[in-house]
């Protein structure tokens, strides 16, 4: 139970705000001065969407012994284009940059290795803060059940020595892991999960217990043993092992230095799983980034939000783009859930947070084997920020507001 008589209050009037914005909001879309009124785009050419599980979604499927909820029609954002699918993607990986940060590599000789993908856990709270988020590329974030979520993070351009601690895998790391034609490295996964992974991911998946030190070593912390993540040891140790057939492709994002237009400002993002249960972002203006808080609790069972630092060297985890990718999710059971990417549709909503800004758009991933694309309302590459980025998938009906002036509240729903 929240003590603090302010927490309380403001979860009461959020949900009421959030309730009445959120059907508005799904329909506001153009690139616009912050002042100005948002105009209603012509809604773009829905095209059809077949609601065919594709060969993951068959495996998961047949391992799980279970059918999950009907695919769901495709709702659009309105576009002033049909579809984005003859916009040609830069190589940046070509030119010697990152293609998932837009940045120089510490290493291009990484670009041509397969990332290194870690699930990372955020519950239960003690084992909070992680280690290693602050040189991820990219960092995913998804529900797993009770109000919680746990991370998936992403190591292209560089390595960490120590990132964890390490969680169990779920159907979702599979799909990511093909999408980022990576390694996964988890600490178990239940039968369900195993089968998947080793249809869909032979020879590229690594679990505590049978992966040694240094790629995975075992250290005592937050009261009890938990196991961590070298990346660059871990990608030694999958070339080892499979010497050929290192080559990928994970162009996809775009990034420019400045944007010119935004729909709206943004200073912080709440991200509300329950009112125990809180990602907040604040932007920074004089690190021109976004920085984590969590919730807490305090001995005496308050909850506060407070400021999240990387376990290993105390530095504030903070990221330069925060994406919100609305998606359907699939339910298997209380604690097992997928997510349905709907391959090859651009129509699906998103949003970008990016310098104080937020740029409405929509993203896709063009097949199971490619990364994710950002379009903006017109249809055109959405410009990420050069520099790393945390990603969260909540569900399509997930209730959005501004709050107050620059200050945004979205609620978890399951679809």
């Amino acid at each position: 139970m929240l003590e603090s008589t302010i927490m309380q209050s403001k979860t009461r009037v959020r949900f009421l705000q959030l309730a009445c914005a959120a059907l508005a909001f799904f329909f506001l879309a153009s690139a616009c001065s912050p002042d100005s009124r948002l105009p209603q785009l012509t809604p773009a050419a829905v095209p059809s969407i077949t609601a065919t599980p594709n060969l993951i979604q068959r495996q998961t499927m047949a391992a799980a012994n279970a059918t999950p909820t009907p695919i769901p029609s495709p709702t659009p954002w309105p576009v002033a284009t049909a579809t984005p699918s003859s916009i040609l993607i830069k190589d940046l990986a070509a030119e010697g940059l990152n293609p998932l940060t837009g940045l120089p590599a510490d290493d291009e000789n990484l670009l041509q290795q397969r990332p290194v993908l870690v699930k990372i856990a955020n519950w239960p709270q003690g084992l909070r803060p992680a280690a290693g988020l602050n040189q991820a590329d990219l960092v995913f974030e998804y529900y797993i059940g009770a109000q919680t979520n746990h991370f998936l993070a992403v190591y292209h351009g560089q390595d960490s020595e120590q990132v964890g601690p390490l969680a169990p895998a779920r159907m979702v790391d599979a799909r990511l892991s093909e999408h980022y034609q990576g390694v996964l490295a988890y600490a178990s996964a239940d039968n369900t999960v195993e089968q998947v992974l080793s249809e869909v991911l032979p020879g590229r998946s690594f679990v505590r217990g049978f992966t040694s030190c240094p790629a995975m070593c075992n250290l005592s912390d937050a009261g009890s043993e938990n196991t961590y993540v070298n990346t660059g040891a871990l990608r030694e140790l999958h070339q080892a092992e499979n010497p050929d057939g290192n080559d990928v492709n994970l162009s996809g994002l775009s990034f420019a230095s400045r944007v010119s237009q935004w729909d709206a400002e943004a200073q912080q993002l709440s991200y509300l799983y329950a009112d125990f249960s809180v990602m907040q972002w604040d932007y920074d203006s004089q690190s021109r980034q976004y920085q984590l808080s969590q919730d807490y609790a305090d001995p005496d069972g308050t909850i506060r939000i407070a400021p999240s630092n990387d376990r290993v060297d105390g530095i504030r985890i903070a990221f330069d783009n925060v994406v919100i990718l609305f998606a359907s999710y699939f339910e298997y059971g209380p604690t097992r859930y997928d997510i349905d990417f709907r391959e090859g549709d651009p129509h699906q909503p998103a949003l970008v947070f990016r310098d104080g800004k937020l740029l409405y758009g929509t993203w896709m991933a063009p097949d199971p084997f490619s990364p994710i694309q950002l379009f903006d309302t017109y249809g055109q590459p959405l410009a990420l920020k050069p520099g790393r980025t945390w990603i969260v998938f909540t569900g399509t009906k997930s209730p959005t507001s501004e709050v107050e002036p620059g200050i945004w509240e979205i609620t978890f729903s399951l679809n």
